[in-house]
């Protein structure tokens, strides 16, 4: 990234010589400008300013989750229980209406339906 030759004090600063014979620019004129330029180099600053610290926030926040993930891939996991449909309908208490739990069998014909789906009929496991 190329460095910033001026700063807004060294544009507010600048004095700029006249010619002698009074062909130049207006003075003027030229403050006007200068002031223009040093008002839009502040909006510029400070919008980088922004984008930086929001940069750093989403640094920071990669990071983070980068460490998460690592450390889930790290930690050990707990098997849980695999429950089978005869335990889950066995736990559910008679009172209240019956909630429909899928069985092996279902899930099977639902990967089977998908496969016929992806890989057509022809498809031999």
């Amino acid at each position: 990234m190329a460095q910033v030759k001026y700063t807004q004090k060294d544009i507010y600063d600048r004095v700029f010589k006249q010619k002698r014979m009074g062909v130049g620019y207006d003075p003027e004129d030229v403050d006007d400008f200068l002031d223009g330029i040093i008002s839009d180099y502040g909006v510029f600053t400070k919008r980088i300013k922004e984008l930086q610290d929001q940069v750093g926030q989403l640094q920071n926040a990669l990071q983070a989750a980068q460490n998460e993930l690592a450390n889930e891939a790290t930690a050990p996991r707990a098997e849980a229980p695999v429950q089978t449909a005869e335990t889950v309908v066995e736990e559910a208490p008679a009172a209240e209406p019956k909630e429909e739990v899928p069985t092996n069998l279902d899930l099977i014909k639902r990967v089977a339906n998908l496969e016929r789906a992806v890989f057509g009929t022809d498809h031999q496991a």
